[in-house]
């Protein structure tokens, strides 16, 4: 499949991945005419120009636009699912936003799928492995009422100088669940969705995702404040299963909830932004047309798509994937004295012949201090460390002005970090480590003085 090349910014937020005929992914090709049924990712061309939606009255005529998109996509299709004398399989969901579905088809089908002309792309339904967090470091941090990671990053300042907290910000999360009675997370889950299982209430086996929600919107029941953004709503879609396992089938529909929880476009229930701590290595998703779709998607609604980088570092060009897609955020791993993590995953990432610079920046991501299911605490290293913590910062940039976009805030956090680096963007640290007193400060249009009076303050 080609990798979309876009000139600009502005164009590559609207743009899909282009495909120019149905295309089947290899090991769906190997299935054509062999006996028994597949589990597919059906992806349609667009009927309507997603580059156009921004000029939407609202965000729930953007929502109602892309769902009348899939209807029209899909028609055909769906048509010749529910065409009793066709026998091809059933639908298993619709995927509104990726304008995709998830069917079970019949082997001896594919090559009829692959002959529509609205069929854009046949992917097989997989497991997606959880990527083990390398293990914490020696190093000795020096920690008090605060993590060292929310003191680096300057949000015991923000704190105190600003009083932001998150609130009333969602911020979705897709992970291992979370333990919703945690002292530190307790009556913050809004909304939760599990699509590793059945569990009609919160969950977490594992305890990755604990730790995540901890470090985005943790508070201090320990004494020590281990949130960024401790009053913010959290909107909880479990992906990954007790044993650690997800299927791309269930990332995607997960992906497609955070864009409409409840499942009605004229309630504004979703998330302003997703923190993923997830993600496959360099290749291994890059061509999912509809995992692209719905980051998208996530960007016309103006929510935030926040990726860990990966952990296969110092290697280049290792960044993973969606982390690695163009249109997503990634953030690199950095340890208490701003050194970047050894196994913090390194761009560039090409597509179409043009490399990107990835991450965009980096944060706080060894020996990280947070909430663990059960109401304990415990360290952990890795890139899903360092992507809570700039989730909780792109909330406390949301709840000092709400009216900001996507990339009016990804710009912000940006040209406010510290460069660690090489002089300029690098594949290392992206622009470099995120700094939120410097982001409130660009926010409020305080000047480099008034900046600089408001670190000496709590020196």
């Amino acid at each position: 499949m080609n990798k979309i090349l876009c000139g600009s910014l502005s164009l590559l937020l609207g743009a899909s991945l282009q495909v120019q005929a149905t295309e089947l992914s290899n090991d769906v090709a190997s299935r054509i005419n062999e006996p028994g049924t597949s589990r597919v990712i059906i992806t349609f061309h667009d009927k309507t120009s997603r580059s156009r939606l921004s000029n939407k009255g609202s965000q729930a005529e953007m929502k109602r636009t892309l769902k009348a998109n899939y209807t029209a996509s899909s028609r055909e299709v769906r048509n010749l699912f529910t065409n009793t004398r066709s026998s091809i399989g059933r639908i298993s969901d619709e995927l509104w936003a990726a304008n995709a579905m998830i069917a079970e088809v019949s082997n001896s089908a594919l090559e009829t799928l692959q002959s529509m002309d609205g069929v854009a792309q046949v992917t097989l339904d997989r497991v997606i492995p959880f990527e083990e967090l390398p293990a914490n470091s020696s190093d000795t941090v020096k920690e008090d009422e605060w993590t060292y990671g929310l003191k680096v990053l300057g949000v015991d300042k923000v704190r105190k100088a600003y009083n932001l907290t998150g609130k009333g910000v969602r911020v979705g999360v897709l992970d291992t669940g979370i333990d919703a009675n945690h002292p530190d997370l307790k009556g913050k889950v809004v909304a939760w969705g599990d699509f590793a299982g059945t569990s009609a209430t919160e969950k977490d086996a594992h305890g990755h995702g604990t730790h995540c929600a901890g470090t985005i919107a943790g508070g201090n029941a320990s004494g020590k404040h281990i949130g960024v953004a401790p009053e913010a709503e959290l909107v909880i879609g479990r992906i990954f299963g007790d044993s650690g396992g997800a299927t791309l089938s269930g990332i995607l529909q997960a992906m497609n909830w955070m864009t409409d929880p409840d499942g009605n476009a004229e309630t504004n229930d979703h998330p302003r932004l997703v923190s993923n701590s997830w993600g496959g290595r360099q290749g291994s998703m890059d061509k999912e047309q509809a995992m692209w779709n719905i980051v998208t998607a996530w960007r016309e609604l103006n929510i935030v798509p926040v990726f860990a980088a990966g952990n296969s570092g110092p290697r280049p060009k290792t960044i993973g994937t969606p982390g690695g897609y163009p249109h997503s955020f990634a953030v690199g791993a950095t340890d208490s004295n701003d050194k970047i993590a050894g196994f913090s995953s390194r761009g560039p990432i090409t597509w179409e012949g043009k490399d990107y610079v990835k991450p965009e920046v980096s944060a706080p991501g060894v020996n990280v201090y947070s909430a663990k299911p059960g109401g304990g605490y415990q360290s952990m290293s890795g890139t899903s460390m360092a992507c809570p913590h700039v989730a909780g910062l792109v909330a406390l940039m949301i709840e000092a002005n709400p009216a900001l976009t996507v990339s009016e805030i990804e710009n912000i956090l940006k040209e406010t970090s510290v460069d660690l680096g090489e002089a300029g963007p690098d594949n290392i640290f992206g622009v470099g480590r995120a700094d939120i007193g410097a982001a409130i400060a660009k926010i409020k249009g305080e000047k480099a003085a008034q900046k600089a009076n408001f670190e000496s303050i709590f020196e």
